[in-house]
């Protein structure tokens, strides 16, 4: 833009307050009067400014108060002699930015005006007498005019400052990166996000190829996908890809778009979809598990009522035996057989209709404390122990029946040699074992229902104990620490 729209401007600005010719020879006729007062009107100025929080806030030691005076005092000069022209007005401009940059309130700069004003008037006053008027007037009308410059350039910097955090803000919260490549495939430009996408990663000035984990590179064939893209000159998309990184599964989408721009050849925007993903499957877990617990609860009573009925004829039969008759431990084993199974309906109701939770206080500690009193007595070559203190809001059953599962685990995964912890913190509850622990390819297993490693095991205790505690808001989880070198499950309820 040339700079005749700015000088129209200034000459619109002035014959607005009415200073014309006449003020300019006012004023510079002022100024041998004005010249031998200069320092005491700044040390003035800057006594005032440094007595008001406003102005201290921007002025950090006496070397830059001593700049700023020598500045003030040119800026008085240029106010008195002019010229009052298009250079004159974008002088003003650059300290209206400076304000700024600095940090100083639009605010402080009406009042700092004001005492400016008023100094100035008040040597006309004492020089002039009666003939001070005109000039008082003169002044008046060029301070308003340098306040309007540098109150108009100081919200057009100000509003420009918060627009770029704006767009910063955008651009770092958003969940993608956008990279822009050259010729040689160096990115040029790219979003903070990538910091958050990958880490310390740096970025620009390096090949894309280093530039993203070497992962996702191969995984989504990028380098191949970039050649496609130059040569057909059309946006390329892949939809999905699954990769790991630092040993962890992550999903992205990626676009490929080609440019044609002297600094940027290619742009790559690329999106995580890791928690979407995860949420999908949850979401899909969560159904099947709904329609299992219906196909549960249904199976669980159509076996009900007859395994009753044979549960109390083999009783009967059993009984009507003589003792040293050889069927009778024949009808024992039946017996025995029915109450497993009797068993397993009820787990399966349980996983079916987990209950309503009554959510109050509980003493974590007190809950471990009596599961390990009733299951020590069962196990003398198992060493208990049960450590630390804490209080949670949750159902006491349920706590009480998840701890029990977990040390019931704990104690079978050792045999009757070995040592369980319970260690109890505010909203917490640690149950530890010294045993082989869960191997890595089945940590995303054994919450699933009818999962066991066991001959006899129903695989429903974990899945039963998890849907338990998500019915009271609580989660219950695999531990990456060991510990005590076993399994770690952690039973976390709100805090009380």
């Amino acid at each position: 833009m040339t700079n005749e729209p700015f000088a129209h401007v200034f000459d619109e600005m002035k014959a607005y307050v009415g200073f014309d010719k006449d003020d300019e020879a006012q004023l510079q006729a002022f100024w041998p009067t004005v010249e031998p007062q200069v320092d005491r009107i700044v040390t003035h100025f800057y006594e005032r400014a440094t007595a008001f929080p406003a102005g201290a806030a921007v002025l950090h030691d006496s070397a830059q108060v001593r700049r700023l005076m020598s500045t003030m005092k040119v800026w008085i000069r240029e106010l008195l002699l002019g010229p009052h022209d298009l250079a004159y007005f974008q002088r003003r401009e650059r300290i209206g930015r400076r304000h700024v940059d600095v940090g100083l309130p639009a605010r402080f700069m009406f009042v700092a005006m004001s005492v400016m004003r008023e100094d100035l008037c008040r040597v006309a006053h004492e020089a002039l007498g009666a003939r001070a008027r005109p000039v008082c007037e003169a002044i008046g009308r060029a301070t308003e005019l340098d306040l309007a410059i540098m109150t108009g350039t100081f919200i057009e910097r100000r509003e420009e400052r918060q627009l770029k955090t704006l767009q910063e803000l955008l651009v770092e919260r958003m969940p993608v990166s956008v990279l822009l490549l050259d010729d040689l495939l160096v990115v040029t430009a790219a979003t903070g996000i990538s910091h958050r996408l990958f880490g310390d990663m740096q970025a620009i000035g390096r090949p894309i190829a280093e530039a993203l984990p070497e992962a996702l590179v191969v995984g989504a064939n990028l380098l191949e996908t970039i050649d496609r893209a130059i040569a057909s000159g059309r946006e390329i998309q892949i939809v999905r890809v699954d990769v790991e990184i630092d040993g962890k599964e992550r999903s992205f989408r990626l676009t490929v778009v080609p440019l044609d721009h002297a600094s940027a050849r290619v742009l790559v925007h690329l999106e995580e979809l890791t928690e979407t993903v995860q949420t999908e499957a949850r979401m899909q877990r969560s159904e099947a598990l709904a329609q299992l617990g219906a196909l549960s609860a249904a199976v669980a009573h159509e076996l009900r009522n007859p395994l009753a009925g044979i549960s109390g004829a083999v009783q009967v039969i059993g009984r009507s035996l003589a003792q040293d008759d050889r069927r009778r431990p024949i009808m024992m084993k039946v017996e025995e057989q029915i109450q497993r199974l009797n068993v397993m309906v009820s787990e399966l109701l349980a996983f079916s209709r987990p209950g309503t939770a009554k959510i109050a206080e509980v003493d974590l500690l007190e809950t471990a404390r009596g599961v390990v009193s009733l299951i020590q007595a069962e196990h003398p070559g198992v060493r208990f122990e049960v450590v630390g203190q804490g209080t949670g809001r949750a159902d006491k059953n349920y706590v009480y029946q998840i701890v029990l599962n977990l040390v019931q685990n704990a104690v079978q995964a050792q045999g009757e040699q070995g040592l369980v912890q319970v260690r109890v913190d505010p909203g917490r509850v640690m149950v530890m074992d010294a045993g082989p622990g869960v191997p890595d390819d089945l940590r995303e297993e054994i919450f699933r229902p009818f999962f066991t490693t066991r001959t006899r095991g129903t695989g429903l205790g974990l899945a039963i104990c998890q849907r338990v505690a998500q019915s009271m808001h609580a989660t219950l989880r695999l531990s990456d620490q060991r510990p005590l070198g076993g399994a770690a499950f952690v039973l976390e309820v709100e805090p009380s």
